[in-house]
Formats: C-alpha cells, sequence, structure tokens
C-alpha cells in the first residue's frame, strides 16, 4: 500500500484512487444534535470505480447507523442518479460502468411512493406504486387494486403542459391558494392540467370515508380521494401493493355515475382541432420505462386510461368496474366533443346516461333485480357461445347464404363530382359481385368483384334523413379502395352491414353468428331511432319529474347544447328515456359503449408526423387495426394501411423515423415524428398487435415479455 494511501488531493480524490461519493437518504426521520427532526441527510461515502452498488449499500447503511445509530428494514431502498435520470438497481454492477463520478449526487430513496391516480370516471385515488418498475407492471398493479380485468388495454396518460398564450388552460383568476399552496373551491381547475405547485380539484362532490365505520364523511374540500385504511401508518405501505387487496374501498365510488361541479364541467380539457389532440396523445408514457425516468414524482397526478380501443370479453358478471370505467372515458370523450357525432346520436347518448343516473341512484335495488337475472343470463350466454340460436333458425346449413339487393354505390376521389348510382349487388361468401341490372346479373356478365377478406367496414347512419351508409376500406397496392353503399332501408342495412362485417373477418353468413350481428345492429338503430326524439311519455306526473331532474348541460355536448337550446333537449331526452326502460345499469353502459364504438371516429389516435420526404406536416391516426394518413386541416383519410398487409415495423432513432414494411409489392411507409417520441408509434401498432393475438383459452396473466418485443421495449 502506498504511503499516501489515504491522503487527500487537492483534486478531491484520495491517493489510493477512491472518492467520496455524495448520498441523499430521503423519507427519513432523525433528530441531530440540536434536536431537529431532519427530513433528508446527506452522507459522503468513500467509493472506488471498481465499487459495486452493493457495496457502496453497505458503506451508506454503516455510516448511517454509526452517526444516527439508525435501525430499519432498507430492503424497498435503492439508488437513484437524477441527473443521469436512471436507478442504479443492478447490486452486482460496479460504478465505474454505471459512469458514476465524483460530481454525482445520488438518492436513496423508497421505490413505492405516493401518487395521485385519476380513474377514466375523473375521481382521484392516492396509491402507493413501485416508482422502479416499468409503467406497464404499474397499471397491472393500479387494475388488480380496483379490479378491473385486462389492464393491457389501459395505460398512464401525463398530459402535455399548456402552451403560452394557451388561456383554456390556465386557471381561473378567481382562483385562491391556502397557506399550503394548494387551490381552494373559489376556482376549480381542470383535472386535465398540471399547473406546478396547485392541486386539481376532483370534479366531484367530496367524499371520503371513515373506515373504522364504513361510513361516508365530508372530507377534504380539494379533491375526492379514495384511500385505503392500510396505507395509513402502515410500516408495510411502502413495500408493495398486495396489502391493498383487503383495503376498504366502497364499490359505488367505481360503478356509479356522480354529477361534477359546473365549474369543473366548464374548465375541462376540449380540443378545438387536430392538433390538440395530437399534442394531448403526446402525453402516453412508455410502457417499458418506470415512472421515475419520465418525470413523474411523488405526489404527482397521473391518469389512467383506457390507451388500446380493443376491449376483450366484457363480461357483465365480472367486469363491473371495467365497464363502469369504460363508460365513464366513452362519456367525457363525447361530452368533450373528442369525437363527433349527430345530434340525434347525442340525444341517444344523453337520454341513456340519464337512465344509467336515475338507476344509479338506486344500486341496491339494481342489485337485487341482477342477481334475479343471473340464471337466466347464464343460460342465454352459454346458449350464444354455442352458437345453437343462431344454427337453429337456419333450415339449410349445407349452403352459403346469400344476399341480393338494388344498392347504390359511390367511389369516392378527389375532385370528382359524380354522386350515387344503383347497381344490383349480389353478397355471396365473403365477396360482393355487383352488375348493372338484374338482368345482367343473371346471365353473369360485366361483374365487378369487391373482396371484403380483411377490409375495413365503417357505418354511417342519419336515420333523420334515411341515410344508411356502409363504407368500405378494401385493401389495395396503392393503400386502401374506398366504396360507399347506400342501403334503401334499415332491414336492409342491419343485413349487409353484418354480412361485412363478418366478411372483412374472412367468416360467411353461414356462421353462427350472422343472426346476432343482424341483431345488435337493428338494437343500434332503434337506440338511434328513440333519440330522434319520436317516443312518448307516458303520464303527466313523469313529465314534470323529468323535467325538473335534467340539466342539459351534463348530457350534451356544447355544440349541439348551443344549436338545440335547453329546453328542446329536455323535451327530446324526456321523449326518448323511455325507450331504455326495459334496461338495468349494466346492460344500458354496455349499449352506451357499443353505440360510442359504431361511431366513425372511434378509437382513432392521432399524431402529427412528417411523411417521406414531404416538406409539411400531416397527421398520422393510428386505429386498433389500421394507420391512416390524414389531411390535418380538415380531417380527411388521404391512404389507409391495414396491419394484416405489415410485415414489419421498425424505427430508426438517429432521425426519429419510423419504418414499415408492406408485405405486398415490397413497398414500405416512413414517416418522422418531429413533435414527439417514436416509441408513441412503435408502442401503439405492436400493442394492438398483441391485443389481437387474445383468445379466450388464454391465461389471465399478461406475456409482458411478448408484449415488449412487440411494442420494441424489451430488453431481456
Amino acid at each position: 500500500m502506498s504511503a499516501l494511501s489515504g491522503v487527500r488531493m487537492a483534486d478531491g480524490r484520495y491517493a489510493d484512487g477512491s472518492w467520496e461519493l455524495k448520498i441523499t437518504v430521503t423519507d427519513m426521520s432523525i433528530k441531530n444534535e440540536q434536536g431537529e427532526i431532519l427530513k433528508e441527510v446527506e452522507i459522503p461515502v468513500l467509493v472506488t470505480t471498481e465499487l459495486h452498488v452493493g457495496g457502496v449499500i453497505a458503506k451508506l447503511v454503516d455510516s448511517l447507523k454509526s452517526k444516527y445509530d439508525i435501525t430499519k428494514s432498507w430492503s424497498d431502498y435503492e439508488l437513484w442518479w437524477p441527473k443521469s435520470c436512471k436507478w442504479l438497481d443492478k447490486m452486482g454492477q460496479v460504478l465505474g460502468k454505471y459512469e458514476v463520478q465524483a460530481d454525482a449526487v445520488l438518492l436513496y430513496t423508497p421505490k413505492h411512493k405516493v401518487v395521485k391516480v385519476q380513474l377514466p370516471d375523473l375521481q382521484y385515488a392516492n396509491i402507493r406504486v413501485n416508482f422502479a418498475a416499468k409503467v406497464l407492471h404499474t397499471v397491472i398493479e393500479i387494475c388488480k387494486f380496483f379490479d378491473i380485468r385486462h389492464p393491457e388495454e389501459l395505460s398512464i396518460l401525463v398530459p402535455p403542459k399548456a402552451s403560452k398564450g394557451d388561456k383554456s388552460n390556465t386557471p381561473s383568476k378567481s382562483s385562491k391558494h391556502n397557506a399550503n399552496g394548494t387551490q381552494e373551491s373559489g376556482g376549480l381547475l381542470t383535472p386535465n392540467v398540471l399547473t406546478p405547485g396547485l392541486t386539481p380539484t376532483s370534479p366531484y362532490t367530496p367524499v371520503h370515508f371513515n373506515v373504522a365505520r364504513l361510513r361516508p364523511s365530508q372530507g377534504s374540500p380539494m379533491y375526492n380521494t379514495l384511500t385505503p385504511k392500510n396505507m395509513k401508518g402502515s410500516p408495510m405501505a411502502s413495500h408493495s401493493l398486495e396489502f391493498l387487496d383487503s383495503a376498504y374501498v366502497d364499490p359505488k365510488l367505481l360503478t356509479t355515475s356522480a354529477k361534477p361541479s359546473t365549474l369543473a364541467l366548464t374548465n375541462l380539457f376540449r380540443p378545438k382541432n387536430l392538433l390538440d389532440k395530437a399534442r394531448y396523445n403526446t402525453g402516453w408514457l412508455d410502457s417499458s420505462r418506470c415512472l421515475m425516468e419520465q418525470g413523474v414524482t411523488e405526489n404527482s397526478i397521473i391518469f389512467l386510461r383506457f390507451k388500446f380501443y380493443s376491449f376483450f370479453d366484457l363480461n357483465p358478471k365480472y367486469d363491473s368496474v371495467r365497464i363502469n370505467q369504460l363508460y365513464e372515458q366513452a362519456k367525457w370523450c363525447l361530452m368533450c366533443e373528442e369525437i363527433d357525432c349527430t345530434e340525434e346520436e347525442m340525444i341517444m347518448f344523453a337520454s341513456l346516461q340519464y337512465h344509467i343516473t336515475k338507476l344509479s341512484e338506486n344500486t341496491d335495488e339494481e342489485m337485487e333485480q341482477n342477481d334475479n337475472r343471473d340464471i337466466e343470463q347464464a343460460l342465454q350466454d352459454l346458449e350464444g357461445s354455442l352458437g345453437s340460436s343462431s344454427v337453429a333458425s337456419k333450415g339449410d346449413i349445407t349452403s352459403v347464404p346469400e344476399l341480393a339487393h338494388y344498392l347504390k354505390l359511390f367511389k369516392p376521389k378527389k375532385f370528382t363530382l359524380k354522386g350515387y348510382k344503383k347497381y344490383y349487388f349480389i353478397f355471396k361468401e365473403t365477396s360482393i359481385t355487383y352488375f348493372k341490372t338484374k338482368e345482367e346479373a343473371a346471365s353473369l356478365s360485366s361483374a365487378s368483384i369487391i373482396k371484403l377478406k380483411g377490409a375495413e367496414v365503417v357505418p354511417d347512419v342519419n336515420i333523420s334523413e334515411n341515410k344508411y351508409i356502409i363504407k368500405l376500406f378494401v385493401p389495395s397496392l396503392e393503400g386502401m379502395t374506398e366504396y360507399w353503399l347506400r342501403c334503401e332501408s334499415d332491414v336492409v342495412y342491419c343485413q349487409w352491414m353484418a354480412a361485412c362485417k363478418l366478411a372483412a373477418k374472412g367468416h360467411t353468413m353461414a356462421d353462427a353468428s350472422y343472426e346476432n350481428e343482424v341483431q345488435n345492429f337493428r338494437t343500434l338503430l332503434k337506440l338511434q331511432k328513440s333519440g330522434t326524439g319520436n317516443g312518448t311519455v307516458a303520464g303527466g306526473d313523469q313529465t314534470l319529474q323529468l323535467s325538473t331532474n335534467i340539466e342539459p348541460q351534463y348530457y350534451v355536448a356544447r355544440r349541439h347544447l348551443r344549436k338545440l337550446g335547453n329546453k328542446v333537449v329536455v323535451r327530446k331526452i324526456q321523449e326518448s328515456v323511455t325507450n331504455y326502460s326495459s334496461y338495468n345499469m349494466i346492460n344500458a353502459k354496455l349499449a352506451y359503449i357499443k353505440a360510442w364504438q359504431a361511431l366513425p371516429e372511434y378509437g382513432i389516435t392521432h399524431f402529427y408526423v412528417k411523411f417521406g420526404n414531404a416538406r409539411r406536416e400531416e397527421l398520422a391516426a393510428i386505429a386498433f387495426n389500421r394507420i391512416i394518413r390524414m389531411d390535418p386541416n380538415n380531417g380527411e383519410a388521404l391512404k389507409t394501411w391495414r396491419f394484416n398487409t405489415m410485415k414489419a415495423w421498425s424505427v430508426n432513432w438517429d432521425t426519429n423515423q419510423v419504418i414499415i414494411e408492406l408485405a405486398e409489392g415490397d413497398s414500405q411507409i416512413t414517416f418522422a415524428c418531429t413533435r414527439f417520441s417514436p416509441k408513441l408509434v412503435h408502442e401503439l401498432i405492436g400493442g394492438y398487435i398483441f391485443l389481437s393475438m387474445r383468445t379466450k383459452d388464454a391465461d389471465e396473466t399478461l406475456d409482458d415479455e411478448n408484449f415488449f418485443k412487440l411494442t420494441g421495449g424489451w430488453n431481456g
């Protein structure tokens, strides 16, 4: 050993190659020599570049014991390097591999910390999560606590901060702050805006629960918090979410709908254009990285949302919470005009919502009715799964059924002035053949064929205008060829829509589910017909009760409310709500979700990108089965590519380009992500492909290895 060993040099290093590493230990409660209670203490540790992380922690703990006489469990603590934004979690890795130098300042802090999670129904919950775990695993643990199945459909969203000059995303001037720096109820902040130093106020009436008595009690005026009893003062609260299994959370908070305050409703995030939607979508967190690595700190507010619009096995028996949260996300999506809908569709959604709200006021009676229907529902589910009802209705199952009707055809193209033309259409197996006349069809001359396998089928219905249109997007080498079929009646529309939907999946009308599909579309049209205001209200007393209870601003989007006026909206809801009297609460929510899924703009996530060598930015819209190139000014679809025509996709991290290779023609699509990380697009495409591989026989546990491989985040 050198004679100078242990002697400190002018640069702060020691003669034997060691140096002092400053480590701040957080979440402490110790007294110093002056009797002051310290929450954080800084401990210098003598280390070398070849010292492994486990050795650093051992030296740190020994110093704490000798200096402050601390004896506690450090099992939840790990080293965090704020400047490099990474955990030093590999105990056998030396500091040199992590590139830790003498100027580094590390934190020795618990992995489990509390965050404020806003659920899709806009309620807040204080949850202790692992800040060192991947976001995917964090979402799984949160969903496990709230009893939400299939957590792979959800993710965490942190909305981007408001840009300068955006007055809609700034606090109200009437906001007042108390001594703690939190905002009082004089000016409610929108839950969708994160303002530094302020706490958003929940749009709901604040209710806390007295765990000892399991009764609701008036809580803080700040936000509605679901705080499990085990999280308060528990020594185990910092280890994992397993202890939350026995925590008390009133199921009514998660399965019923509450009315937000008027001011909170006013301050909700409402996209003004496609740019707002695209900017909002850049807030999704990377599922393969942890919260701390993405800027989320303790007590931050994060949004739990359904990210992938591919919902698997919505079962009323097991998914009451999941269905309600999905219904709530759909409701606020429509109320904030994130998805456009017609006037009659808006009235239909408003009437269903009002019916659900009335049922939620008497949930005990509703649960009793559900119990009485359990056996009947189970038998119907079994019959539906076996396909017995559909098969029994078919007289001859040896031949494939056909459809033949006169329909109107339109092929939309740029700068076209031509309208619909009438043809005679024959639907057989998975293809449509059309002729100019029925006589030509009999002679099989001059036939044109549309092959529907792998096509995209989109409804476009306006009952008041007697418009029943089926939009077909058929894959081709140039992208997607578009056809519009206009049916003369709702009966023909339901038959053809069901046949096209099955054909797109590769099934014929001989499939056992065909009749069920037809019935589903009939039910959906019935819901929309009731939204036109043709219903009747029985009894004057009921009319009076409805008119005094309906506050239209909570049921109808602003655009439609300004056009129709309060009185007209109330009258239309009164007329149509009686059409849903036979629906129980869970079925009404499912009907709402199904109608939401039938909207043309449903399930599309927008991003601003540059395609190829284009100079201006365009929109890349990603749905559950396709990518759409859109005009950013009017949202017109320029080209569409389905996932089943893709051979591979990758990211060029140097140029931030997403590269998609198509199976046909050896062509490829490239677009650059100029405003966000291309990982967002990469993960969305891979996530949808992963979800499409799910089957009912699959294990309930999420295969995260395959998920990360498909989304580009696997490093195992």
